[in-house]
């Protein structure tokens, strides 16, 4: 039998990010909604979504006039948004994958296990500009992905309610894929091989990869931001085509709220915030920023 898991990544980044918060402090991520998580709740007083497409000026179709904050208001203000907040140390990637189970001799790796196995395939191009964007961070990001070592529904809910989503995952660095268009592992933990060409992988455990984190310098809120999309943007350079990419997600998700800023955006807070939105989203990435 070879069969996709029954639930969604979606399903499963929910259920894994709300384990994910208990191993740290704080936690920032703006796709997340849970009282574990550090949100614009805390920082603005204001809700992120709310913050995203209330706060800065935008014209109404029935009436020409603006209303609302600036986006230079908001920068303005990001120093003192800043220290209402913890200094931030690390950020973490995440792609979530939904695996394959593979329990019969046909499957195409069964030699390499020799028995069941879960697999997902993985895009080389990909992956090659999100090892460039942890190679350019300098040990305040890392990159993963994160596949589920089971595949039925009864099983995610049965982890679920006794929190034990991430004892059961398997995370693999991306850099270590980087060649490969394929992964496969038995079981959960951090172990697993690259195809098509088998090399046995040993990827850090999410614990181990927090806790190289920690030792990073900390920084104001607003800083670690904009050093975060310093790091995604010098990942781009040379590659016109993902940074182009980038743009248009941008201006799908933000219209042309930033041209107001045009000129400054290099030293603008909420633009570099954007970036880091943008860039998950064209990669299908859950961002994490951790304290």
């Amino acid at each position: 039998m070879t069969s996709p898991a029954e639930f969604k990544e979606k399903t499963f980044e929910k259920y894994f990010g709300y384990e994910l918060a208990r191993l740290t402090n704080v936690t920032f991520s703006p796709d997340q909604c849970d009282e574990r998580f550090i949100g614009f709740d805390d920082a603005f007083l204001l809700p992120w979504h709310f913050l995203r497409h209330h706060l800065p000026y935008k014209r109404s179709k029935r009436w020409s006039r603006l209303s609302g904050v600036s986006l230079k208001d908001i920068d303005f203000h990001a120093p003192e948004i800043s220290k209402r907040l913890p200094k931030f140390k690390f950020n973490l990637f995440v792609q979530y994958k939904r695996p394959t189970y593979v329990d019969h001799f046909n499957g195409k790796e069964w030699n390499s296990w020799g028995g069941p196995y879960f697999r997902f395939d993985v895009t080389p191009h990909q992956q090659r500009i999100l090892a460039n964007m942890e190679a350019e961070s300098h040990g305040r990001a890392s990159v993963i992905y994160a596949s589920a070592a089971f595949w039925t529904n009864e099983d995610l809910y049965e982890f679920c309610s006794s929190e034990k989503i991430l004892e059961n995952t398997n995370i693999s660095n991306v850099a270590l894929l980087v060649g490969h268009g394929r992964f496969t592992y038995d079981k959960p933990g951090c172990n697993g091989i690259g195809h098509s060409e088998p090399e046995a992988l040993q990827s850090k455990s999410i614990q181990q990869i927090i806790a190289g984190g920690q030792d990073q310098q900390a920084l104001p809120f607003a800083e670690h931001i904009k050093r975060s999309a310093v790091a995604i943007e010098r990942s781009l350079e040379g590659d016109d085509q993902t940074s182009s990419r980038l743009q248009q997600v941008r201006r799908a998700r933000f219209s042309d709220l930033f041209d107001e800023i045009e000129g400054t955006k290099s030293d603008s807070f909420i633009y570099a915030l954007s970036t880091l939105e943008a860039f998950s989203e064209a990669f299908d990435l859950a961002f994490y920023s951790m304290a």
